[in-house]
């Protein structure tokens, strides 16, 4: 597999490479196979280990009391290291009819995040699509048109871990696809409000340290989202 992969850069490199643009292009490759490498390394050692803990988790996404897609999300924990993966998809109408599909996966290592990677497509048609490395102690974005370094301090907790524990005493948490940290509000009653951007946010509703319902709202479309076993 990794021969393979590496076949694919050279070949990418030798279609976008000319003289003005061959240091970033091949900045851009070097980083984006070291990326590939580490999660082709995390996700063998977790394929060919014995797993000591694994969680998962489905949650119906609902509109009008309706149906209209699905969460899946799981957990899978050994020894330092936990890996977190999440395939969404959502069927509706809302003037005109869309499919939405994302795949996410977050690392942690020690207790600090790793890498992080988000995919989303409307229609079938790519929309977000970006990975985030750890790498000397800094974490560096990696996407087919950039690579930069965030102003991160090490995240210690993710968007995907509030599907697993109630966040008590946090006050903030990194946001995976805006790529940035956001604010999390306690309303009591163990309900936790986190602001995106715009009017964007989402309601985390607990029930003996298990999340039993989110509500994710914005100005245009919002849904709640319910396990579908408790």
């Amino acid at each position: 597999m990794i021969p393979a992969l590496i076949l694919y850069l050279i070949k990418q490199f030798k279609r976008k490479s000319n003289s003005s643009k061959n240091s970033n292009a091949i900045k851009r490759l070097s980083a984006k196979l070291k990326s590939i490498l580490f999660l082709v390394a995390i996700t063998s050692f977790f394929a060919f280990t014995n797993i000591e803990e694994r969680k998962a988790l489905t949650y119906n996404i609902l509109k009008n009391n309706k149906v209209i897609g699905v969460i899946k999300i799981d957990k899978s924990a050994l020894a330092d290291s936990v890996v977190y993966t999440l395939e969404s998809e959502i069927k509706a109408k809302f003037l005109f009819k869309f499919n939405i599909t994302g795949k996410e996966k977050s690392i942690y290592r020690n207790g600090k995040l790793v890498y992080s990677s988000v995919f989303r497509t409307l229609n079938k048609k790519p929309k977000t699509n970006h990975e985030i490395v750890l790498k000397d102690g800094k974490y560096q974005l990696h996407s087919s048109k950039t690579l930069q370094n965030l102003e991160l301090d090490l995240v210690k907790q993710n968007l995907i871990t509030l599907y697993f524990k109630e966040p008590i005493g946090v006050t903030s948490i990194f946001c995976d696809n805006l790529m940035k940290t956001v604010l999390i509000k306690s309303l009591g009653n163990s309900k936790y409000k986190v602001d995106f951007s715009n009017g964007k946010y989402n309601v985390f509703h607990y029930k003996d340290g298990k999340c039993i319902k989110i509500e994710a709202v914005s100005t245009l479309f919002s849904v709640t989202l319910i396990p579908t076993i408790l």
